[in-house]
């Protein structure tokens, strides 16, 4: 398992694990309403940065651990009692051990020859070149309906005739199919390369039953 694809699974599971309502209500025994109100504003303030923004922030959350224990398919964290106490400056002995357990399935998901973890619940990662290369099926097929060729377009935009008439097929897929790809959600081997690669039917139905398989 690749290290930052690691990092960026642990770092993921705490914030989400800091940012949970009842663990910002419970994580200290007996807390006052000043307490509740200051280390809630510090679990959020590091539970709300976005992955990857802040190398400082990932540093902290990371510094958090005291033991992962990794098995196919599944991941739990231990949080160190000392090292939140010291991020929300209160006495380590107030910590409670019910909240510093998390875990969480994942899996892992190929995507060309990149291989991405994706946390069980999470909502999957766009595929931004396949993205942008269905939008642009799209504007070469305008083209074409308005009485561009192949070879106008390929010269206009620097591109070859060959690659103009690959990604215009594109320009075919079912709707829903499209919505998946925005949001993350589309087959897993379903990218740009395996689609220039292979030929699919234009009929919606016959495509959502073709990718199913990849």
């Amino acid at each position: 398992m690749p290290a930052p694809e690691l990092e960026t699974l642990v770092t993921s599971l705490i914030r989400t694990h800091l940012g949970t309502a009842s663990v910002r209500a419970n994580l200290i025994s007996l807390a006052t309403t000043e307490e509740i109100v200051l280390i809630a504003n510090k679990m959020t303030e590091l539970s709300n940065k976005e992955k990857g923004a802040d190398g400082e922030t990932n540093r902290i959350m990371l510094g958090l651990i005291e033991r992962v224990l990794i098995v196919p398919g599944k991941i739990q964290i231990t949080i160190s009692a000392s090292a939140i106490a010291e991020v929300l400056m209160i006495d380590a002995k107030r910590i409670s051990d019910e909240h510093l357990s998390l875990q969480s399935d994942f899996r892992n998901r190929k995507r060309g020859v990149e291989t991405k973890l994706i946390l069980a619940d999470a909502t999957g990662t766009c595929d931004e070149t396949l993205f942008k290369n269905i939008a642009l099926a799209h504007r070469y097929f305008d083209l074409i309906r308005s009485g561009k060729t192949y070879a106008e377009i390929a010269e206009a935009e620097g591109a070859s005739k060959r690659r103009v008439q690959q990604l215009i097929e594109l320009a075919f897929l079912a709707p829903d199919i499209v919505r998946d790809v925005w949001e993350g959600g589309q087959p897993v081997g379903l990218t740009s390369h395996w689609l220039k690669s292979h030929a699919f039917s234009p009929v919606w139905t016959a495509q959502r039953d073709m990718f199913k398989a990849i």
